[in-house]
């Protein structure tokens, strides 16, 4: 976790915030060349007019606290919406210090918020009426709770589910290449990523030999506290 939150969790964060900080001040509307054929000699002035829909709820998992946070946050924040954003039961903390440097930013009171708790939380902020829209990230099992939840003011949902990505190995693949990607693809971030390679497609005239390659990988995994 330590060599993760260097090199991924925290950078990226920052170029993610960079990003939407810069297009915040992009977002506009547009003028449109509009005719009616019954008015023909009609003037019509046509727009469109972009705004925040409100108070937005976030629920995000725990596999990259402070980035899942940022992808929720980032977006919402540009587009003028007040943000509820809740973390995972198993990483309120990062939550919790990133609400500080948003303070700390001058972020003006009741623009960002945090509740923090376990299932009951998620299951009141998405069923909550001052709630305008639901932003979540997790499991299938419990994307079907809070749609369910969400359903009572007819409030919109966006949903980031479960999922299986493939790796595919043909034949003539680089086999060094091919194992390298495949271990990194399931072990990075013990498996517990959005786009983690949690299924393996083999040609069987390299299967033995690829399978092989990748369990040598496995054992070179160290196993431990992730602080050191």
């Amino acid at each position: 976790p330590l060599t993760i939150s260097r090199v991924a969790d925290i950078p990226l964060t920052v170029d993610h915030l960079r990003y939407y900080a810069g297009l915040a001040t992009k977002i506009h509307g547009e003028t449109l060349d509009i005719s009616v054929p019954y008015a023909p000699k009609a003037s019509f002035f046509d727009f469109t007019l972009r705004e925040p829909m409100g108070v937005i709820g976030q629920i995000i998992p725990w596999n990259f606290p402070l980035l899942m946070a940022a992808w929720k946050l980032g977006v919402a924040l540009a587009t003028g919406n007040c943000v509820v954003l809740k973390p995972a039961e198993q990483t309120p903390l990062t939550a919790l210090r990133l609400a500080d440097l948003f303070a700390e930013a001058d972020f003006p009171d009741g623009v960002v918020n945090i509740v923090t708790g376990f299932a009951e939380a998620g299951a009141a902020l998405s069923a909550h009426e001052g709630v305008d829209k639901v932003a979540f990230t997790g499991s299938t099992e419990v994307g079907r709770e809070v749609v369910k939840a969400s359903a009572g003011n007819l409030k919109r949902v966006s949903l980031e589910l479960g999922g299986k990505s493939p790796s595919i190995v043909f034949p003539d693949a680089d086999l060094d290449v091919a194992a390298t990607g495949v271990a990194g693809a399931i072990f990075f971030n013990h498996g517990q990523c959005c786009c983690a390679g949690s299924r393996l497609l083999v040609h069987k005239k390299v299967y033995e030999e690829l399978v092989g390659r990748v369990s040598e990988k496995a054992k070179e995994i160290k196993i431990g506290p992730g602080m050191h």
